[in-house]
């Protein structure tokens, strides 16, 4: 084990993300992206982004960023850690027992793979590397040994191998154990399909089967086969049919261009029945699962690799898909990659953020599509302040930009309270002011340009985000000279 400790590591200024202050909120620029999940990893009740970046040559810089999200999907670079090795898949979880959510990427160190943990640790990280194995193909987490707390469990393409690294239950790894395949395995995952405390592991190829977890190693159990020269394996473990049973749920793309669905259902007793598998057109590249109408049976969202669009399928129950809805992204030409699935507004539905290109040359590769419940995705948040909505662009700012002092003006809101939080470009909060409303009264806010404790902030660029009432928001940007 290494372990390095490491202080804030901003991203220079062209990686910073950019912003439509006041604008659709829903369009970020973020470098050399590849990979995308979600959490709150810090507790406010918010979900925030964290991306995993390619390593570039030329800057010489790869890692993991993290985007805070203010409130009600309106998120600002908050901080980024360095990792050498291309982030393909990215986790966030409780690794060591704390009461936050660490961070999981992968690192290579010349020779083979690790798992690298970052722990956040107010503004600090430690960073613990475990290695996994030469060749790593893919990699995935869960609680294999039944001591609750996280594992990883991983394979190799190339050298036809499986492997696990154990945690103690307090974030430290054993050395990996390898297990040897008769095939090239292309993904795995972890879940408790028999429930017993034991998340097992379910490896695909064109060969799909399950690994139990016992007290005394791995009970191997095929599933099912796969159409021949499939590709794009991804393993979706999920309570398909809502009847509180893991389920396994397996998309595929085959060399005729259709992309398939496997399904098998857990019938409970390490019993699966393999449905007829699904297929359909076009070639889809990847796929995600995901409520979207809120009827408690997980929908599979895909990106269609030919047409650069957003694919649902919609679960109807009984293990059939039906009605598939095509969601355009003005992608501007780039094909999609990578997406994740949360509710990023607080509106109680999951929302949608895709990745649609790890290139800096456009103006962004990044997008969020809202979800407003009635089967519509949308480029602003979702919120329930449409009063407040409809005058919102009465505030008004001045000077700006501004020397000692900037101003806003509310005096045409009728609220009850307003509260601003002023960050700077690294996404740290500099100060806050709030006041109640007075009807009838000019409500007028005012920033000295001093932070907690009462220094004067440097020269450059500030967001004011705006709460009122505790359910809007808006950012306006500072300028100070």
């Amino acid at each position: 084990m290494k372990t390095l400790k490491l202080t804030s590591i901003i991203l220079f200024s062209f990686l910073l993300l950019s912003l439509k202050i006041g604008d659709i909120k829903n369009e970020y620029k973020v470098p050399f992206v590849n990979s995308v999940t979600s959490n709150d990893l810090d507790f406010d009740g918010d979900i925030d982004l964290i991306f995993g970046h390619n390593y570039n040559f030329i800057t010489e810089w790869g890692g993991i960023s993290f985007l805070d999200n203010l409130g009600y999907g309106y998120y600002y670079l908050l901080d980024s850690v360095f990792l050498y090795g291309g982030q393909t898949v990215i986790y966030s979880a409780n690794i060591i027992g704390d009461e936050y959510p660490e961070i999981v990427g992968q690192y290579y160190d010349g020779q083979q793979s690790n798992a690298a943990i970052i722990e956040i640790n107010n503004g600090n990280y430690d960073i613990s590397y475990y290695p996994m194995c030469e060749n790593l193909t893919h990699f995935n987490i869960g609680d294999i040994s039944g001591n609750n707390s996280i594992d990883f469990a991983f394979i190799s393409n190339n050298d036809y191998l499986w492997g696990i690294i154990y945690n103690d239950g307090t974030g430290n790894f054993s050395e990996p154990e390898y297990y040897d395949l008769d095939y090239p395995p292309l993904n795995i995952a972890c879940a408790d399909f028999n429930d017993d405390g034991r998340d097992d592991v379910v490896i695909a190829d064109y060969i799909i089967e399950v690994y139990f977890s016992t007290e005394n190693g791995f009970e191997q159990q095929l599933l099912g086969y796969a159409i021949p020269w499939s590709s794009g394996y991804k393993i979706l473990p999920s309570d398909f049919d809502n009847d509180g049973d893991i389920d396994v749920i397996v998309t595929a793309t085959s060399n005729s261009n259709h992309s398939n669905v496997y399904m098998f259902e857990n019938l409970g007793n390490n019993q699966f029945y393999e449905h007829p598998y699904f297929e359909f057109t076009p070639f889809c590249s990847y796929a995600q699962i995901s409520d979207f109408n809120n009827d408690s049976l997980p929908d599979i969202i895909f990106i269609d690799w030919d047409h650069s669009e957003l694919i649902i399928y919609y679960n109807i129950g009984g293990f059939q898909l039906e009605y598939d809805q095509n969601i355009d992204v003005d992608n501007l030409g780039y094909q999609l990659g990578s997406l994740d699935c949360n509710d990023f507004d607080g509106n109680g539905f999951n929302d949608i953020v895709t990745i649609i290109s790890t290139q800096m040359t456009l103006p962004y590769n990044v997008i969020i599509l809202f979800n407003d419940g009635e089967g519509n995705f949308l480029p602003d948040p979702i919120t329930n302040s449409t009063e407040i909505s409809e005058n919102i662009t009465n505030i008004k700012t001045y000077p700006n930009p501004f020397n000692d002092k900037v101003n806003f003006d509310f005096s045409n809101i009728q609220c009850s309270e307003i509260n601003l939080s002023i960050y700077n470009v690294q996404g740290s909060k500099v100060f806050d002011l709030t006041t109640k409303c007075q009807k009838g009264c000019n409500n007028l806010l005012s920033w000295n340009a001093c932070d907690f404790n009462n220094n004067q902030v440097e020269p450059g660029t500030y967001i004011a985000f705006v709460q009122i009432d505790e359910n809007f928001y808006k950012l306006i940007k500072l300028i100070k000279n």
